[in-house]
């Protein structure tokens, strides 16, 4: 036969069809009774299975609302089910598809002492059990099953088959993915061969005593089942194809209280290790729980390493989340069941592993060329229509979006063509007032506080001035082109002689917004100030006239430092050294706010997004010194947030541009504050 059969080929690519599509891990949660300790220590159970898929928790006058008092779960057992139970109804399915080329894996999670071993060694026995099952009953196909196991031991790697101490070495291949260098693989014979390797390795495990457990498990260990497949009346052709997939069993060591355990010495480190692994798979599980953006920290753990392609990859995955019910660990049993809240949105996308030999290929390949070259002969009319309809809606509304982006410019430039001549008679009548009233200049040489320009269009449109030694110098005022240029760069309004179009003065804003944000932080200008500045002014174009001013006043302070000469502004001098001075000031005041203004949650949030050690002093100091300290646009916007909540920016429930001004003179906040935009605006003015 020079192909490979047609009914085997059809069969793996409905396969296919199956496969591939996403689902969501299969979460269940096994509450244990109580032990003998706890019933000796009158432990009572706070924790109840009110369903086949809701655990209650009963004593929710201790807790109060913070928590939920109900969850719900794919499956939950009640202490009284037996483990052949848990693995029909939460892992059979999963661990089975390994059968069908589809890889899998089975998680036993939950604190030391709650029944992980137990549950996994039940699980592992059924599973291998109906795998061996499916094989006798299979007869038409050959099948060959590889065993391996290994542990993570304080962050080492061991061989559970080699009697050899030596850690192996954990590497990525582009095909495979990580894999382990000289791991021992086992091909099994028989259903006995199996039991005498899951002994062996079981022997080799690190196991302790400790306060909660006498046999505690002080490792990670995962079992692997690799199983080949393939039809018989293909071998030894070289027209054959193969199914290769791996079921997976991981008996994940419990995270643990070094208070409630009593460890110390080799113990309390091997807890530590552990709960470093496992605070590493919660990071990643509530991270592909929030739909996977951002980096995914694999590598910070050999135990997420390892387990990667089972975390939201290409297989199907089931954990079994194991609880005990008595008061005393409520803390890590809602743990737990945190864990099992976000692993039970995490999606995996499993695919049928098909190694196909040469001839295979090719056959499918030519299958699947000749089947497209049959849509493109005989397109389907109806699908084309459809299309066609579809693609002329879609049309139409980007015309009526243009045409009316059309009207809205042309308004836009008639106004401004409006406002320009007005402008330009007022110019004029300027000049000649000039003329006529030259003492005035001589003996006023700045510039006045306010000066009304009135128009046809324009009636008592006062425009606010400020002084500026730039362009009012002291001698200006007896130099008629020094006051034809302030009158230019003050009285006309910059949106008028920037480009027409919304793209050119878009392009313009963020020009001269990078340029502020670069200033404000070489002169130390006040958070407060460019908090209201940068959240007010968002690249209207009515904003130009404050850009401008802005830039103008920033370059000057920036000059006047450079120079080394200090500016005066409502009798203060200001110099760089006293405006950092009321920076330091101001972002002490910023970190009483962070105490007083935001949860304990919200500051955890915080800390972890901005990359602060939840161990680490000063907490408050370090996220404020952090903010504002770069230039970039992401940087700014997530600093003006927070700060923007601090100083409650929010809640004012009004616009503040006509409050900000010209001259950015800041609303005070109150009496019995203890700083105000009136002071920390000192240093900028």
């Amino acid at each position: 036969m020079g192909a490979i059969a047609g009914e085997e080929l059809l069969k793996w690519e409905k396969m296919q069809g199956v496969s591939g599509r996403e689902e969501k891990i299969l979460v269940s949660i096994r509450l244990r009774p109580l032990n003998e300790k706890e019933i000796a220590a009158n432990e009572s159970a706070d924790w109840e299975c009110i369903n086949d898929t809701t655990i209650l928790y009963r004593n929710t006058l201790r807790e109060g609302s913070t928590f939920p008092s109900a969850y719900t779960f794919d499956k939950v057992f009640r202490g009284d089910c037996a483990t052949r139970q848990v693995y029909e109804e939460g892992a059979k399915e999963v661990a089975l598809s390994v059968v069908g080329g589809i890889n899998s894996s089975i998680f036993a999670y939950g604190q030391t002492s709650s029944g992980k071993t137990y549950t996994m060694v039940g699980i592992t026995e059924y599973a291998v059990a109906d795998i061996f099952d499916y094989i006798k009953r299979h007869e038409e196909r050959a099948f060959i099953l590889k065993f391996s196991a290994i542990e993570i031991y304080n962050e080492i790697v061991r061989d559970l088959l080699s009697t050899d101490n030596t850690p192996l070495r954990l590497r990525d291949d582009p095909e495979r993915g990580p894999i382990l260098e000289k791991l021992t693989e086992e091909t099994l014979r028989d259903w006995g061969h199996l039991k005498e390797l899951i002994a062996f390795s079981e022997a080799q495990r690190q196991v302790g005593e400790t306060y909660l457990n006498e046999k505690s498990s002080r490792s990670h260990q995962i079992i692997r089942l690799t199983m080949e497949s393939s039809a018989r009346e293909f071998l030894g052709k070289g027209n054959s194809a193969t199914l290769v997939a791996s079921v997976n069993f991981v008996d994940l060591a419990g995270s643990e209280r070094a208070s409630q355990a009593s460890s110390a010495g080799m113990r309390l480190k091997e807890g530590c290790h552990i709960n470093r692994s496992l605070l590493t798979l919660g990071t990643v599980i509530r991270k592909l729980s929030n739909g996977r953006h951002g980096h995914i920290n694999y590598r910070d753990s050999k135990l997420t390493r390892i387990l990667q392609p089972c975390l939201g990859g290409n297989a199907r995955t089931a954990i079994i989340c194991t609880l005990s019910p008595a008061r005393s660990h409520v803390d890590q049993t809602r743990n737990t069941l945190l864990f099992a809240c976000c692993a039970k949105e995490v999606t995996t996308k499993a695919q049928v592993n098909v190694v196909m030999s040469d001839k295979a290929l090719v056959k499918h390949l030519q299958k699947e060329v000749a089947r497209l070259e049959s849509e493109l002969k005989t397109p389907g009319p109806v699908t084309a229509n459809c299309d066609y309809a579809t693609l002329l809606r879609k049309k139409d509304i980007q015309i009526e979006k243009m045409e009316k982006e059309i009207r809205e410019l042309t308004k836009q430039r008639d106004l401004a063509q409006s406002r320009v001549e007005d402008l330009l008679r007022m110019v004029g009548k300027e000049q000649i007032s000039e003329k006529e009233g030259e003492d005035i200049w001589d003996d006023d040489c700045s510039v006045s506080e306010s000066s009304s320009i009135c128009g046809p269009h324009r009636p008592n449109t006062h425009i606010r001035e400020f002084n500026n030694p730039r362009y009012n110098d002291g001698d200006s005022g007896s130099n008629p082109d020094g006051r034809k240029r302030n009158v230019k760069d003050v009285g006309v309004d910059p949106m008028l002689e920037t480009p027409g179009t919304p793209l050119d003065w878009s392009l313009q804003f963020m020009s001269q917004q990078k340029e502020i944000i670069e200033l404000w932080q070489s002169c130390c200008v006040p958070l407060t100030h460019r908090t209201y500045f940068f959240l007010l002014f968002r690249g209207d174009p009515t904003d130009s006239i404050y850009m401008e001013v802005e830039l103008r006043r920033l370059s000057f302070l920036k000059e006047t430092f450079s120079d080394g000469n200090q500016s005066v502004r409502n009798s203060q001098t200001i110099t760089l050294a006293s405006s950092v001075k009321a920076l330091r000031r101001e972002r002490g005041m910023l970190v009483k706010l962070i105490q007083r203004r935001l949860s304990d949650k919200e500051r955890i949030r915080l800390y972890e997004e901005w990359g602060i050690s939840l161990d680490s002093k000063r907490r408050r100091m370090q996220l404020v010194n952090r903010l504002w300290s770069e230039n970039d646009i992401n940087h700014v916007m997530q600093s003006a947030t927070i700060v923007a909540k601090l100083v409650r920016f929010w809640e004012r429930g009004k616009a503040l541009k006509e409050m900000f001004g010209l001259s950015f003179s800041p609303l005070i906040t109150g009496r019995r504050s203890s700083f105000s935009w009136k002071n920390s605006s000192a240093s900028l003015l």
